[in-house]
């Protein structure tokens, strides 16, 4: 049996991406943290944004963590992102990287003239995603031969609509976590079928075909993979089997659909106000002197507490017929990327799922909700999920 390798070919880290705040060792010691937890990841692939580190050298952190570190690039293309491996001076010099509209089947092509290979990352996003653009422009996948379609950034349906993409055009597809903070490295992975030490084995890799999606939970000794997503079919119940009942009566085919919500403008003056008022004193948000010469992102940050302020709509409703009282069973928020003055944030909102399970006081429907947060840039900086619980108080006439 060959030799296998599992890789998260998409992180970004403070050396090269300015919207990062993992830094690379950072990255090994928590490759290091997940080993020991069971998990199997042996390497990752630095490609930061519009950027090729040519001179970085990780070779002694490589040593010490046992770590396979390469490099790579995310470009900015006319049809969304592109992940580009095995980049060497002659397809560097053919583009003005600074540009965020390349021609993408130019840069798929140079990538393959030039000795690497090229993926469409995080294919199913809105507007840097390739599926967006497929099924409103038409526009043609014949450059394409690899997507990233298990993107540990996206939801479960931007996911699915990336698998749905590759199964309908016969793409190969690949994983990565799209981390920009230490602890979501690894969270989607590569599975390749061949041990890889270096950008040349990682390009044959790809070109050969041996490999497949995951994720990390999958690569503990002995778990039972689970199925990845497909955007035709989003699961709308905790499949904790027959509680009981009838089935609960809802409009299913809003589940797992994102909608533009609203947007956020994030002014310097609009994070001093939001600090006053919450009497926020840390001095990565409120001191600019600090925050540029001591903080890790060279500049002041918006609390993520800031998304709050902003006044988003409505987003689809499932009407879950049931109960006769409803609460907020809690939320919770996570950061991906930091805030920064001048940043557009768009809100995007879905109904994540819709469960129902037993509790002491009977049967309660439950309607998670996720709103993620992203920049001007496309980059996903935060996501909230919430969750309304609906029961049943009053007795029932037989």
């Amino acid at each position: 049996m060959a030799d296998h390798s599992y890789f998260d070919l998409h992180v970004h880290s403070t050396d090269g991406s300015d919207d990062a705040g993992g830094t690379v060792e950072g990255y090994c010691k928590w490759v290091e943290a997940r080993r020991k937890n069971g998990y199997h990841v042996d390497g990752f692939v630095l490609t930061e944004h519009r950027r090729y580190l040519a001179d970085a050298d990780y070779a002694a952190l490589s040593q010490q963590y046992d770590v396979t570190i390469l490099r790579g690039i995310e470009v900015e293309t006319d049809v969304g992102h592109v992940l580009v491996y095995g980049v060497t001076p002659a397809f560097l010099d053919r583009f003005d990287l600074s540009n965020i509209a390349l021609p993408y089947a130019e840069v798929f092509q140079a990538a393959e003239e030039t000795g690497g290979i090229a993926v469409g990352a995080h294919a199913g996003r809105p507007r840097i995603g390739l599926v967006e653009h497929v099924g409103e422009r038409g526009v043609s996948l014949e450059a394409v031969g690899i997507i990233e379609a298990l993107n540990g950034g996206s939801s479960d349906y931007e996911n699915g609509r990336s698998f749905d993409l590759a199964d309908a055009h016969g793409l190969l597809t690949v994983g990565g976590s799209d981390s920009h903070f230490v602890s979501a490295l690894g969270r989607c992975l590569t599975e390749f079928d061949a041990t890889i030490t270096s950008n040349d084995e990682l390009v044959a890799a790809l070109r050969s075909g041996q490999f497949r999606p995951l994720r990390v939970e999958d690569t503990r000794e002995g778990a039972q993979r689970k199925e990845l997503p497909s955007a035709s079919h989003i699961p709308s119940t905790s499949g904790q089997g027959e509680l009981g009942g009838d089935v609960l009566e809802m409009d299913e085919s809003v589940i797992g659909q994102e909608v533009h919500a609203g947007a956020l403008e994030v002014t310097l003056e609009s994070i001093a106000s939001y600090c006053e008022a919450l009497e926020e004193t840390n001095p990565l948000y409120t001191d600019a002197a600090w925050a540029e010469s001591e903080g890790p992102y060279g500049s002041i940050i918006a609390p993520p507490g800031i998304l709050n302020t902003a006044s988003l709509r409505s987003g689809p409703d499932p009407q879950v017929r049931f109960g006769d009282q409803s609460f907020m069973a809690g939320s919770r928020l996570e950061t991906f990327a930091p805030i920064r003055p001048g940043d557009t944030i768009d809100a995007y909102t879905q109904v994540k799922e819709v469960y129902e399970k037993t509790g002491r006081s009977g049967r309660m429907a439950f309607i998670v909700r996720r709103v993620r947060y992203s920049n001007q840039h496309g980059v996903d900086v935060a996501a909230t999920e919430s969750s309304l619980v609906q029961r049943q108080v009053k007795a029932l006439d037989d």
